[in-house]
Parts: C-alpha cells; sequence; structure tokens
C-alpha cells in the first residue's frame, strides 16, 4: 500500500526563492521517506543551502510549500521531530556540551543517555568543560550530537563533518548510517562526495536553483550498467587498446558495461594482468554518467 504523504517525513513541491534579481530556487520538488537518506549536491551557489533552509522552515518560500510529517515546515509540530546541524554553529563559552545536550534534551521532553552520547560522538573528556576554547573540530562534534540527542524522527546536516579529522568522519558516519537503518530520515549536504555516497540511499542534483537529478543512487547504477575494472600489469606492459584503458599510478582502468566478456578476452589475448578488481562507478561519476545519457537523448 502506498504510504500517505501525510506520513512522509519530507513532501516539498514547487519551493521557490528569489533574492532581488536572483532567483536562487525555481520549482523544486522533494520527497523523503521514513529509513531513507537524502544527499543534496550541486556547486556553490546553486541553491542547496537556500533549499535546505526552506525544508528547516528558517526561510519561507516565496512559492510552493514544505511539509514535514504533514506539518508546514518550521512548525512547532515539524520543530518537534527534527533535529539539525547547520553549517555555522556557536554556544555560549560558559556552558558544558553535557549542559547543551542535557537543555536540548528536555526541548524534545528526551532522556538520552547524555554519556553514552557523548561518547558516540568523540565528547567523553570533553563532556564536563566549558566549550570556551573548544576547537573548530571539537564545537562541530558537539554539534553533531546536539542534532540526534533528542531521538528526532528526521536530521537535516549541513556539512556536517567539516574541520573533523579522518578518524571522527567516519565515526559520523557510521552514527548516520544506523539513525537511518533504524528507520530515522536523513538530509545531508556535503562537498565530499565520498560522504554523500557513504551514507545516502538517494540524491537530488541542485544546479542554478533546480532540480536536475532527483532518484535512488541504486536506479542510476541500473540505468547506467557501467562498472570499473581495475588492474596491475608488469613494468613496460600495456593493456590491449581495445580496452581503452587509462593509468592511474601503478594500476590501470577501463569503464565496462560487460565486466564478464572483458575478462575473458583479456584471459584469452594473455594479457599479463594480476591483482584484478571489480568496482562500481563513482557516485560523482555515475552521475557525470547519467548526466550525460540524459542529455545525448
Amino acid at each position: 500500500m502506498t504510504q500517505s504523504m501525510h506520513e512522509y517525513p519530507i513532501s516539498a513541491s514547487g519551493l521557490s526563492k528569489r533574492f532581488g534579481a536572483v532567483e536562487a530556487v525555481r520549482r523544486v520538488d522533494l520527497e523523503v521517506a521514513p529509513g531513507r537518506a537524502l544527499g543534496l549536491l550541486g556547486p556553490n551557489g546553486a541553491g542547496k543551502s537556500t533549499t535546505l533552509s526552506m525544508l528547516m522552515g528558517l526561510m519561507r518560500p516565496d512559492a510552493g510549500e514544505a511539509r514535514i510529517f504533514g506539518h508546514p515546515a518550521g512548525s512547532p509540530a515539524a520543530r518537534a521531530v527534527t533535529g539539525a546541524t547547520p553549517q555555522a554553529t556557536g554556544f555560549p563559552d560558559q556552558v558544558s556540551p553535557r549542559e547543551i545536550l542535557a537543555y536540548a534534551a528536555a526541548r524534545y521532553g528526551a532522556t538520552p543517555d547524555v554519556d553514552a552520547m557523548a561518547e558516540r560522538f568523540g565528547l567523553g573528556a570533553l563532556i564536563d568543560r566549558r566549550v570556551a576554547g573548544f576547537s573548530g573540530g571539537e564545537m562541530r562534534r558537539v554539534a553533531l550530537a546536539l542534532a540526534f540527542v533528542g531521538a528526532p524522527k528526521l536530521v537535516f546536516l549541513d556539512e556536517p563533518t567539516a574541520g573533523l579529522d579522518a578518524d571522527a568522519q567516519e565515526a559520523f558516519r557510521e552514527t548516520a548510517r544506523a539513525y537511518v537503518a533504524e528507520g530515522g530520515a536523513l538530509v545531508l549536504t556535503s562537498h565530499q562526495w565520498d560522504e554523500i555516497e557513504a551514507i545516502s540511499d538517494a540524491i537530488a542534483l541542485i544546479d542554478r536553483g533546480e532540480t536536475v537529478l532527483h532518484g535512488d543512487v541504486d536506479a542510476f547504477r541500473a540505468r547506467a550498467r557501467v562498472s570499473r575494472l581495475s588492474f596491475a600489469l608488469p613494468d613496460g606492459a600495456a593493456p590491449p587498446g581495445w580496452m581503452g584503458a587509462v593509468r592511474e599510478s601503478e594500476r590501470w582502468r577501463m569503464e565496462t558495461a560487460d565486466s564478464d566478456a572483458a575478462l575473458r578476452r583479456l584471459v584469452e589475448e594473455g594479457t599479463p594482468f594480476a591483482d584484478l578488481s571489480l568496482e562500481p562507478l563513482s557516485l560523482k561519476d555515475l552521475i557525470a554518467r547519467v548526466r550525460e545519457e540524459e542529455t545525448n537523448r
């Protein structure tokens, strides 16, 4: 049975926003179901942050509508079920992460295990320190914990791992994936394609204020039907010309729609390959391939 639109974490249609002569967002439509993560992609100035602000209810659209579980974006009912980490974060100098998280949880009517939350986001040694003097990365970890502390049904994350080291980034990704697997919904913007790919089930590509691509990542992969074959060759050896392979450091790679046929031909021709691997296209390359396909239709 089709899920009622009023049960969707996000249902937005025709979102538009103008700043003077600049049309920042033009007729954007988006849907996010429970247990799904949507990655918002696009170049700087494409309209991602404006779109996110309208979904969060921080900015009113000039046209269109955004609803959160059936409630108008920004309404008390919508805010009661959402958490967020914006790009810019700042807290009063004299409060501690424990006080910040406890206050936010109380606003939701939740009683979380603050110490467990602190450990999850790498705040264990910082939980009772005043935030005055925290590094940018430490402040970011507090902001990430704040987004999840009230057990929200929907989380908005705008460049969530900016300023975090590699270990903290991976810990966040694990938390985000677990949250979605448990039925939470998530909207993520990031300049890091690998982060979007690691977390998101679906993407929306916004360019010049318009949604130019929107759908499930798996569906795009099924459409593209292309994989990447990667292998090593002995020094001085080169792959046969029919492969169209290119060299990347110590390895060669090619893109193919029929990896089995390519491998059989390599074996039949006696190509001395080693350490062969087959991988899907990266999300960035996949989107470029799908957009090229649509342009050539």
